[in-house]
């Protein structure tokens, strides 16, 4: 993989994975619920979890894993937010014997679980954070709030940080918790983003754990944290939803006509969809080679090529929705859910018409703030690929 390629079996992977999407999204429409972040319905969304981990494909090795991500980025498949997409990697690298009836279920698609490091008064800066757990006998009470969390209305468990001991510095003096969502003072509020699904907020209050909800070591929740979010930040399945969306766009262009013009004899369309191409090309080279950087043993390490990724590809995203807002015209204005209703009603003809643009337009402004904001994460650039200082403050 030393051109960032992926060997043959990864390609097979590619196509049995491509292959068995097409059959289980064929029905997709009749499952919606606009109200979560997949646009499809809780029941849909565990069956199809369910047989992927039947299949073997939730918490492989990264290689194939980001196969997968980007293929079920790319068919709208609701299974990129899997337990082990978004706890495994902590779940996997700090927890203790106790975890492993709970690793394998959620490997095997059996368990939904959100993750909540976020609050009201700690978003970027998450050595503000204000929840706590206090020691009590042998377990622990959690009080706070956890905002912008997704999918916590559908979770069996959430994967969440908090303070438990305030006299040390932030970064030493933090520990991370499994909570299952059924703990009495344990409680979620959903609100509906701009976009139309919902994000939710979990109120913890006084919430007891036992000590098993301890994940890794008390006080080591900060370094925890940082290493579950690098994990986040390849930038593989935002390409997935970016190759989509730059596939929908194709499709309007090559079928569409302007004042009695196809848009593909125009050449400042033609401008414009060959530039996003090259854009996407190296979105996608630029994932594959932090990927082989992380994966390739003899590898020179680069701390900052994830957050070159993550940065590349969320604002891809962006640009190509603005991209096809210009181009489409007011058509793009149409706004309709991902599945179902005005999104895919029966009697509309393409993407523009079934308000996707319209969509992807609000959609893809949360992918620049989520997983450490692209403000932060060129700071990481910056210091850790540039050797430049730090701010001070």
């Amino acid at each position: 993989m030393a051109d960032f390629r992926y060997p043959p079996d990864c390609e097979a992977l590619r196509a049995e994975v491509r292959s068995f999407l097409t059959r289980a999204m064929a029905d997709a429409d009749a499952h919606a619920d606009h109200r979560d972040l997949t646009g499809l319905a809780e029941p849909f969304e565990r069956e199809l979890h369910r047989q992927a981990g039947a299949r073997g494909w939730l918490g492989m090795d990264p290689l194939r894993q980001s196969v997968f991500d980007f293929e079920v980025a790319r068919a709208d498949a609701p299974a990129i937010d899997t337990a082990m997409t978004n706890a495994g990697v902590a779940v996997s690298m700090f927890g203790a014997d106790r975890h492993r009836d709970l690793l394998a279920a959620m490997r095997a698609g059996e368990v939904e679980m959100s993750i909540a490091y976020t609050e009201p008064g700690a978003g970027s800066d998450l050595t503000a954070l204000a929840t706590t757990a206090r020691a009590d006998r042998d377990g622990w009470v959690l009080d706070g709030v956890k905002s912008l969390v997704t999918g916590p209305h559908k979770a069996d468990l959430c994967c969440t940080i908090a303070v438990t001991d305030p006299d040390v510095a932030p970064r030493r003096g933090m520990t991370m918790f499994l909570v299952p969502m059924h703990t009495p003072g344990v409680r979620v509020v959903r609100t509906t983003t701009m976009n139309g699904w919902d994000l939710g907020e979990i109120h913890f209050d006084g919430a007891r754990l036992g000590p098993e909800a301890v994940l890794g070591e008390v006080g080591g929740g900060w370094r925890q944290m940082a290493m579950a979010l690098t994990a986040e930040r390849s930038g593989v399945f935002l390409n997935g939803f970016a190759r989509h969306a730059l596939d929908l766009l194709l499709e309007h262009v090559r079928t569409t006509s302007r004042d009695g013009q196809p848009l593909a004899d125009d050449p400042v369309v033609l401008d414009e969809v060959g530039r996003l191409e090259a854009a996407w090309a190296d979105a996608e080279r630029l994932s594959r080679r932090a990927l082989w950087t992380a994966t390739t043993e003899g590898a020179e390490p680069d701390p900052a090529l994830g957050s070159m990724a993550k940065v590349v590809a969320s604002e891809l995203q962006q640009d190509i929705a603005r991209t096809a807002l210009e181009l489409v015209g007011p058509a793009a204005l149409t706004w309709g859910p991902l599945f179902g209703g005005g999104a895919d009603a029966a009697d509309t003809t393409g993407p523009a018409d079934r308000g996707r643009f319209g969509f992807e337009v609000l959609e893809r402004v949360h992918p620049t703030i989520g997983a450490g904001a692209n403000e932060v994460q060129r700071d990481t650039i910056a210091t850790l690929g540039l050797g430049l200082p730090r701010r001070r403050a």
